[in-house]
């Protein structure tokens, strides 16, 4: 059974009031799950009405959803589904704020449910937090109350392209879906990269944007800063920034949380077969063509030159790749790869794949494992050009 309403600031409105409240804090909770849906429904419609019923459900299982990306504060904010679905991370956007510190007043444009303007806010910004949509304005007023920054954030509607605020200072958040499709090309962004882009040079000269972490760099003005930033390993966003939010023009990887960057210098690695370990950059290093220079600095190599996995002789922890040792590495061959797998009794708790073109799922049931025994991950890859597999120590 759905709980999906359609939510207006009308219905904000409501879940905010003294009449909604105590419910709402009840569900929150403890939010029903799908089988407790249907009677925990029923019973709120004996006192509301079934749009405010599904509204406040609804509304309790988004805030469970939400504390992924607002860890301790979901409880106490409000949602909309393909809103927070857009919504960056509260460490990520506590992460892009931080450049923002030094400045008065900032424009937040496409303020969503509010997130990046409450990043904003707590690093000492007032924030203009521009949108279109009523429902985000009064989602971004909703959630600026329950974090008590109502003074420092100032909703706005408004065309983000067509500026009726006097700040030169910005943070942009394009919407990056068409329906429920997500787009993946800067030109089908609402509004486009080349708007944002264009507002930069005529009214806005200090501008952030965040854009898709697949952003090809062949979109990076020459003058930008490109940032792609990573959260407990996932690739999170890529960021453009603009004016004297730049800190030096070029590409670089952030890490978070460990908040460490690294930049992309043209740095070409050696190329080797795998010594003791194998190292996998995290995404934003590979994002950022920031691989050889990791390799350069850790004094490691690739195993292939197209191929984003380093390997060495030496344990090295750094937050920018992961490691494991290798037990074994061969040319590729399924028979050859069982016979080992056996000898060494393996329980092959993962395949991995990067140059490969087999499907790691359907592959792994051809896969001679023994249940219970030594944790192994097995690696489909290239070594200098020709197909390989590794077999790792979990």
């Amino acid at each position: 059974m759905s709980t999906s309403v359609f939510l207006t600031p009308e219905r904000i409105h409501w879940l905010v009031s003294a009449e909604a409240r105590p419910w709402l804090d009840a569900l929150t909770a403890a939010p029903p799950d799908d089988r407790q849906l249907l009677e925990v429904l029923t019973r709120l419609r004996q006192q509301f009405s079934p749009e405010h019923a599904a509204a406040l459900v609804e509304q309790a299982r988004l805030r469970k959803r939400a504390e992924k990306k607002f860890p301790g504060r979901a409880k106490e904010m409000f949602f909309e589904r393909t809103a927070l679905e857009q919504a960056s991370p509260m460490p990520v956007s506590a992460w892009t704020a931080r450049r923002y510190g030094r400045y008065g007043w900032v424009a937040d444009l496409g303020c969503g449910l509010g997130g990046d303007s409450l990043a904003l806010a707590e690093a000492g910004c007032r924030v203009v937090a521009v949108d279109w949509q009523e429902l985000a304005l009064a989602l971004t007023r909703a959630n600026a109350r329950a974090w008590g920054l109502a003074l420092r954030v100032h909703p706005l509607r408004a065309n983000v392209t067509r500026p009726a605020w006097d700040v030169d200072v910005a943070w942009a958040d394009p919407g990056r879906r068409e329906g429920a499709q997500r787009v993946f090309h800067p030109d089908r962004l609402q509004p486009p990269l080349a708007a944002l882009l264009a507002l930069q040079r005529t009214h806005i000269p200090h501008l952030g944007v965040k854009l898709m972490p697949g952003l090809d760099h062949t979109f990076i003005p020459p003058e930008a800063e490109a940032e792609w930033i990573s959260l407990n390993g996932e690739l999170k966003e890529a960021v453009l920034w603009f004016g004297s939010l730049v800190e030096r023009p070029g590409r670089r990887a952030t890490v978070l949380p460990a908040g460490v960057s690294l930049w992309h210098e043209g740095a070409e690695a050696r190329v080797a077969r795998p010594g003791a370990f194998l190292y996998e950059p995290d995404p934003a290093v590979i994002r950022a063509g920031a691989v050889g220079d990791l390799a350069v600095q850790l004094g490691l190599w690739q195993i292939d030159r197209e191929i984003a996995y380093l390997s060495g002789d030496e344990l090295i922890i750094t937050p920018f790749a992961r490691a494991w040792a290798i037990l074994e590495h061969h040319p590729f061959h399924l028979k050859t790869l069982n016979q080992r797998l056996r000898a060494l009794q393996a329980d092959v708790v993962a395949v991995k794949k990067r140059g490969s073109p087999i499907a790691p799922e359907s592959f792994r049931r051809k896969l001679r494992s023994t249940p219970g025994g030594r944790p192994v991950i097995v690696v489909l890859t290239r070594v200098i050009n020709r197909p390989w597999m590794i077999l790792l120590a979990k």
